[in-house]
């Protein structure tokens, strides 16, 4: 049997275990990942995944999003237009890297003495 000091001691050890499971990631703005939506559709909400009006937009299939901090279940992202709110994670996966562009060839720049020379140019002489 526990005694009335062990007893105590339980809720706060519950909550000290339950607090890291709410904890969230944020990013810094130079820094968040870019994800997409993976599926037909994912609701948008603008103040919060329990707001009693639901969602306030849709976003459709690969519809590109900004995460700025990851929590438990819901992403706060930012959009395209600069709209912020809140995305479903398992409605998000990460963005594919865009390829970087091939660097083309550089074109060599004209030489101001031809490499072979021409008859027009003449073939330099010998001067006494």
């Amino acid at each position: 049997m526990l005694n009335i000091r062990q007893r105590s001691l339980l809720p706060i050890l519950a909550l000290a275990l339950l607090l890291p499971a709410c904890s969230s990631i944020e990013y810094p703005p130079d820094q968040a990942p870019h994800m997409v939506v993976e599926n037909e559709t994912a609701p948008f909400f603008l103040h919060g995944p329990a707001q009693s009006s639901g969602a306030d937009r849709t976003l459709a299939k690969g519809d590109e999003v900004q995460v700025l901090r990851k929590e438990f279940g819901y992403s706060f992202v930012q959009l395209g237009d600069g709209s912020k709110g809140y995305v479903a994670n398992e409605l998000l996966v990460i963005a594919p890297l865009m390829p970087s562009p091939t660097p083309r060839p550089k074109k060599r720049a004209a030489s101001v003495f031809p490499e072979e020379p021409d008859a027009s140019w003449g073939v330099p002489g010998f001067r006494y």
